[in-house]
């Protein structure tokens, strides 16, 4: 005759007070497995969310090839090569246009005067940064074809520039030439590309102003920030393929989100690797303190047995108390990661945090899956036990 579960949970829980140090001590090596296996997450968590939060401040990632020929005319990448370059590499997302304005370092709106940073733009720039149009609109074919001088400005600008005022239809004057401001974008940094504001053009417009001079460079996107290197190294070697007497230098405005995205890995990877060796170590304490407690009970083993209880009810006591004693030991863990992580974001060093009950959950299953998993086979020995053989042990 089986005990009902709360017989069975008090009969299991003064099984493992009888034994506190035991216990304890199995407890504590789940704890510290466990607490490895939280703490791995949580630093995968926060790292993420920083690069996350650098990734929505900047554009999307993307690389810029700039290449020079050795001897000769300069290479010229043109619409059939582009169109080449993106029907060959899988990860490119999109490909799009920009060049420095140099002749257009200032801009000026009524007795306000800003440094700014120019650049022209093909129409498809908004595919490849990702970046969006807060008020207004952004260039049209019109705008390119009939050579209008219309620009848009960024936030920092607008607010440097017109001190609050609606920036639209408005009109600034840069190096002689009268613009009308048609949109505003956000504000987004680039690494190294830092300024008082930004502003762009069309780049028709912008071969205007140079005198039919562009330096245009490619802006290359990717579909995520771990494709970049497959992606640059693709481009690289593209180039190289189809201008062999060229040199060619990739940059990218992700390099250091990817250093950041390895230093994470490698962090990751020894404390899982550290959390591993904990979980073992819990693994065979549960699997210890069960072939104890197997060997100690053989005749309540028989008792049982003999009144009616089934192997699989025997068998579940034995897993039933490595579970509780991995719950014990995964729930300190899981709260003792989640206030020191708290604590070191908070004060230490400022990141972002919150606690994630999915990786809580996966603690937890590691745990529980220690428990059961080294609990198993001792539990399972208990049930061949000769029933007979242990109402006679003493």
């Amino acid at each position: 005759m089986g005990l009902p579960l709360p017989d069975l949970l008090l009969m299991t829980w003064r099984s493992l007070t009888n034994q506190w140090l035991r216990s304890g001590l199995t407890a504590f090596g789940v704890f510290m497995g466990v607490g490895a296996v939280s703490a791995t997450l949580n630093i995968q968590a926060i790292t993420r969310e920083q690069i996350e939060l650098k990734l929505a401040a900047r554009d999307q990632p993307f690389v810029i090839p700039h290449i020079w020929a050795r001897e000769g005319p300069e290479p010229e990448i043109n619409a059939a090569t582009q169109k080449s370059l993106q029907d060959s590499i899988a990860e490119i997302r999109t490909i799009s246009s920009i060049s420095q304005v140099f002749n257009v370092s200032n801009v000026q709106y009524e007795a306000q005067e800003v440094e700014v940073n120019a650049r022209s733009v093909s129409l498809n720039y908004l595919d490849t940064t990702g970046r969006n149009v807060l008020q207004g609109r952004f260039f049209d074919q019109a705008d390119a074809e009939q050579y209008r001088p219309v620009v848009l400005v960024d936030e920092q600008l607008a607010d440097n520039l017109f001190q609050g005022e609606s920036p639209l239809n408005k009109a600034i004057y840069a190096s002689g030439n009268r613009f009308v401001v048609i949109g505003v974008m956000e504000t987004k940094s680039n690494s190294d590309w830092e300024s008082a504001g930004e502003l762009w053009m069309t780049e028709t417009y912008a071969s205007v102003l140079s005198g039919g001079y562009n330096y245009d460079q490619l802006q290359i996107s990717a579909h995520s920030l771990t494709q970049i290197n497959t992606l640059s190294e693709a481009v690289e070697n593209f180039l190289l393929e189809s201008y062999p007497q060229a040199e060619v230098y990739m940059q990218s405005n992700a390099e250091d989100l990817l250093e950041d995205l390895e230093v994470q890995q490698i962090a990751s990877a020894a404390l899982a690797a550290v959390g591993l060796i904990a979980l073992v170590i819990g693994g065979v304490g549960i699997a210890n303190i069960t072939v104890a407690a197997v060997l100690e009970r053989t005749k309540e083993i028989g008792i049982r047995r003999a009144i009616g209880a089934s192997k699989l009810e025997v068998m579940g006591q034995f897993i039933l108390e490595a579970m509780i004693l991995s719950l014990l030991g995964g729930v300190a863990a899981v709260g003792t990661v989640h206030g020191l992580t708290r604590v070191a974001t908070t004060v230490v060093i400022e990141a972002p945090y919150k606690f994630s009950p999915r990786n809580a959950a996966l603690s937890m299953g590691a745990a529980l899956a220690v428990g059961v998993g080294a609990s198993f086979i001792p539990a399972l020995r208990a049930t061949q036990i000769d029933i007979v053989k242990a109402l006679r042990s003493d």
